[in-house]
């Protein structure tokens, strides 16, 4: 993008944190540096709203659903963030990203796969198979109703829960399920 173009982005996010020109190219010199740290605290926030709920819940079919529930809340309540979290390849993002953050992301599947070994999960299918097979459904459907919103997706998020629920049931200890 063009340094012209960018003014009135940047412009209007110094405006909205309330510093000078000066603090604002301080800590982010360019608009992907920009871009990154707005990424990196989305992740993270999001994140951490779903590690909440895998520990709250004390059965884990009720876990796995309140996550898939809750992160189909935020993406209705963060609608221009989800659409540039769910757009984008992961390694497109991760390439963005500051070296906290892919600390903080790393981390984050470090507590996910500690929960699911907790309960019995072997390791088979990989952590990035288990993590598609519990919210691929409730993202795909929540690229689709980004695109076109409506009334849906707080409807099926009970169905989209229900899936997550049947396809990690069957790796994690049976008294579990």
């Amino acid at each position: 993008m063009s340094a012209a173009r960018d003014r009135p982005a940047r412009a209007t996010v110094r405006q909205r944190a309330g510093v000078s020109n000066g603090t604002l190219f301080h800590h982010f010199p360019s608009r992907d540096d920009l871009a990154g740290a707005v990424i990196a605290a989305a992740m993270r926030a999001h994140q951490a709203e779903l590690v909440t709920e895998l520990h709250a819940a004390t059965a884990s079919r009720d876990a796995v659903a309140a996550v898939v529930q809750r992160h189909l809340r935020w993406v209705a309540d963060n609608r221009r963030l989800a659409r540039l979290l769910l757009s984008a390849a992961p390694q497109t993002l991760r390439v963005g990203l500051p070296a906290p953050a892919l600390s903080a992301n790393r981390e984050f599947f470090t507590q996910i796969a500690g929960w699911l070994t907790a309960r019995g999960w072997t390791g088979s299918p990989p952590l990035t198979v288990v993590a598609s097979l519990w919210l691929g459904p409730a993202q795909y459907y929540a690229r689709g109703w980004l695109a076109d919103p409506d009334d849906s997706l707080h409807t099926v998020a009970a169905d989209l829960a229900a899936g997550a629920w049947h396809a990690l049931a069957p790796l994690l200890h049976p008294e579990d399920t």
